[in-house]
């Protein structure tokens, strides 16, 4: 009679007696992970999706694209959102902005250690806004005195500064203390006085003060020089002079010149390259939501997410708003059709002419308050909320399934190690009983 292995015997009946058990859980846990996958792919579809309709929704950014050209380079330049009126304009400029830029009447010896007085106040004053420095607050590194290089730091770093750069300038063997306005135009000019300091020298510095650049504001026609609309700003950028339209001038034109022409009108390229990243994102939203959901047929699987109400339920909502009517316009009149496949697509011509005879309807269409784009973005939001959004709370559910069949594997684990301690001790003893009867036999010869 043969011996048997205990370990053996013990490994192949505990492992069938936990098999059926781990061949489920298995399966479930790979159910979950595959569903948790394709909730993942679907929503940074969906999010790719928002994004790029958020990015051509916005105040600075939108479907419908002008461009604007000018006459004569190097006296300003024009930029035009969709809100522009294709046309042509006359402009003559007059003066570019300046900033306030001024040196004081320090020593002629000064630099960055020269010690200041440590009492008394520094004022700045700027288009009706106040900086005062504390003189006796200048001293950093605790050494008991204060030194330009200290006041400087202490201009320049101070959260209340109404717009005032400090700096420390070296001409011809000589420190210069200068002060700079950050912003140009005539409200910016720089008012600065010391007092209370018990040094003289330090006070006349900011009273003898020497301009180096004086602050005045930009000025340009509209029109010709003297005869048009006289446009005054503290800023070189005119922003909304003519609707939708910013100028930002650069160089002045000399008296006597003629004004410079400006021509606005659609951009077709960049309105087209636009509305391709709309179909784009579409596209893949649409085949990201079919390939998890699919039913699946003789040449594709079945998606793990089949007949997902949800997700169909997106799809259908976002299917009838690019299919719906906005103020009598709606994208199939514009050239932007959905095939039978379900995929978009752009028939240039029709779209470049529906742009040509109406740019503003299309600017409505997509951009509008309420329209396409806006209402795409309200349909969307409940879904992709972090907190209380369908995806993140799919998602924690499948994560909370999947730890619960953890817990399962590891109570399956310790039934397992009970049974195989259970059948180790069985065999082994059955073991022992065999060895002795063949000892037994043995002897019998």
């Amino acid at each position: 009679m043969s011996s048997l292995d205990p370990i053996t015997m013990a490994t192949q009946l505990a492992t069938y007696d936990i098999q059926p058990f781990q061949k489920r859980y298995q399966m479930q846990a790979d159910m979950y992970q595959a569903q948790l996958t394709a909730l993942g792919k679907v929503e940074s579809a969906l999010r790719e999706f928002r994004s790029a309709v958020n990015d051509m929704n916005s105040s600075t950014s939108s479907v419908i694209k002008n461009s604007t050209s000018v006459s004569q380079e190097g006296f300003f330049s024009a930029s035009a959102n969709a809100n522009a009126l294709p046309g042509s304009y006359q402009i003559f400029v007059e003066q570019v902005a300046t900033a306030h830029q001024l040196k004081t009447g320090m020593p002629a010896d000064l630099d960055a250690t020269t010690e200041i007085p440590t009492t008394g106040t520094l004022d700045f004053t700027i288009n009706g806004e106040t900086l005062t420095i504390d003189l006796s607050t200048l001293d950093t590194d605790g050494d008991g005195k204060a030194t330009m290089a200290e006041l400087v730091s202490a201009i320049n770093n101070d959260p209340d500064n109404p717009g005032v750069n400090a700096t420390l300038v070296r001409s011809n063997g000589q420190t210069h203390f200068m002060l700079s306005s950050t912003e140009t135009g005539v409200a910016n000019t720089i008012d600065v006085s010391a007092s209370g300091t018990g040094a003289a020298w330090f006070e006349d510095a900011f009273t003898n003060t020497t301009d180096l650049s004086t602050p005045k504001d930009a000025v340009v026609w509209l029109g010709a020089e003297g005869t048009g609309l006289r446009l005054e700003n503290s800023s070189n950028t005119f922003s909304g002079v003519i609707d939708g339209v910013d100028l930002t001038v650069s160089k002045a034109q000399t008296s006597g010149e003629q004004p410079i022409t400006l021509n606005i009108g659609p951009d077709g390229e960049a309105t087209k390259e636009q509305v391709n990243k709309f179909i784009e994102a579409y596209n893949s939203l649409m085949s990201t939501i079919d390939e998890y959901t699919g039913i699946g047929n003789e040449d594709t699987k079945r998606g793990v997410l089949a007949s997902d109400p949800t997700l169909r339920s997106i799809e259908s909502q976002v299917n009838n708003l690019v299919r719906g009517d906005f103020d009598g316009m709606r994208l199939s009149l514009i050239g932007i059709e959905i095939d039978r496949s379900g995929k978009m697509t752009l028939d240039a011509d029709k779209f470049e002419q529906a742009q040509k005879n109406d740019s503003a309807a299309l600017e409505a269409l997509f951009n509008g308050d309420g329209n396409l784009l806006d209402s795409i973005d309200t349909a969307l939001e409940p879904y992709l909320m972090s907190t209380t959004g369908m995806f993140k709370t799919r998602k924690d559910s499948l994560q909370q399934n999947i730890s619960r069949i953890d817990d399962k594997q590891v109570t399956l684990e310790r039934r397992y190690d009970m049974a195989y301690s259970r059948y180790l001790k069985q065999f082994t003893q059955m073991n022992t009983l065999m060895t002795q009867m063949n000892q037994t036999m043995g002897m019998f010869g």
